[in-house]
């Protein structure tokens, strides 16, 4: 996979934190709130098989299992490369079920905290939800029709460089047969036999998680009320007034939330999540 290093310089011996997008997307969504982020931590961002800079020798066989796999060997170069053993990790989507593998398996030991955006992984599957996932969604020639409407609902307020961005690459997702065979084998693996977490209230280290209350993917009344239910008591909830990206779409009321809780993870954990402080009117 392509892992772009942090975009500005930081101090020696920063922690570092990991991006993980969702589906279909790249690394390059991130780039509302990339600069803040890389002026702190030393900052990676991945690009899934056959997204952004990376190649996917067999798309149609690309599975979210599998993009674990890739997250470990991600983490497993940085410390071979970079010198990092300890790494925070921020997904979006399937991103964030990555994460959630991550510490669930043996690369557990190297992670200081989770911020799970909308993640992927705590759905209650129904027969429509099956049926959407594996023969609407993961169908190319059904799904071809549908990507952009739902990339379109899924971005809410295209008001950023990087939201507008993001939509053009979806737009461009219909046309390329390799990217979009890709998209829907991720969505068919969503119903595999062998996905899901193992015990999600036995994660052991500190969590953020954040929902846009208009996701229209993963909604915050089912699977952010799941979610919530099944993680570990006390970990900090917030929902967000947008759809599935909130870095995205308000990326300096999504960094509000998300770099005092970076900052001290243990402690924000601790003490619970307080509302970002808003300037007085005059």
């Amino acid at each position: 996979p392509g892992a772009r290093p942090e975009e500005a310089p930081v101090p020696s011996g920063a922690p570092a934190l990991l991006l993980l997008h969702a589906n279909p997307g790249d690394g390059r969504d991130f780039d509302a709130v990339l600069p803040a982020l890389a002026d702190r931590y030393r900052t990676f961002v991945v690009d899934w098989p056959g997204y952004g800079g990376s190649t996917a020798p067999e798309p149609g066989r690309v599975t979210p299992e599998g993009l674990v796999e890739v997250a470990e060997r991600v983490i497993d170069a940085l410390a071979e490369e970079q010198g990092v053993r300890e790494v925070a990790v921020l997904g979006n989507s399937v991103g964030g079920y990555v994460a959630c593998r991550l510490a669930e398996g043996p690369r557990a030991a190297s992670l200081t905290a989770l911020v799970l955006i909308g993640p992927a992984g705590f759905t209650r599957h129904t027969a429509l939800t099956r049926w959407f996932c594996r023969e609407v969604m993961g169908r190319p020639a059904r799904a071809r029709r549908l990507v952009v409407p739902l990339a379109r609902a899924y971005l809410g307020r295209l008001g950023t460089p990087s939201a507008r961005g993001t939509y053009a690459r979806a737009r461009g997702l219909p046309h390329d047969e390799r990217r979009l065979a890709v998209h829907c084998a991720l969505w068919r693996g969503l119903v595999d036999p062998d996905f899901g977490l193992v015990d999600p209230a036995a994660l052991d280290l500190p969590i953020l998680l954040l929902w846009g209350r208009r996701d229209p993917v993963v909604p915050a009344f089912l699977d952010g009320r799941r979610a919530r239910r099944v993680l570990p008591a006390g970990t900090p909830s917030v929902r967000l007034p947008t759809a599935h990206e909130p870095y995205n779409e308000r990326p300096g009321l999504f960094l509000r939330h998300v770099l005092p809780f970076l900052e001290d993870p243990r402690a924000v954990t601790a003490r619970g999540l307080r509302p970002p402080s808003r300037p007085r009117s005059r």
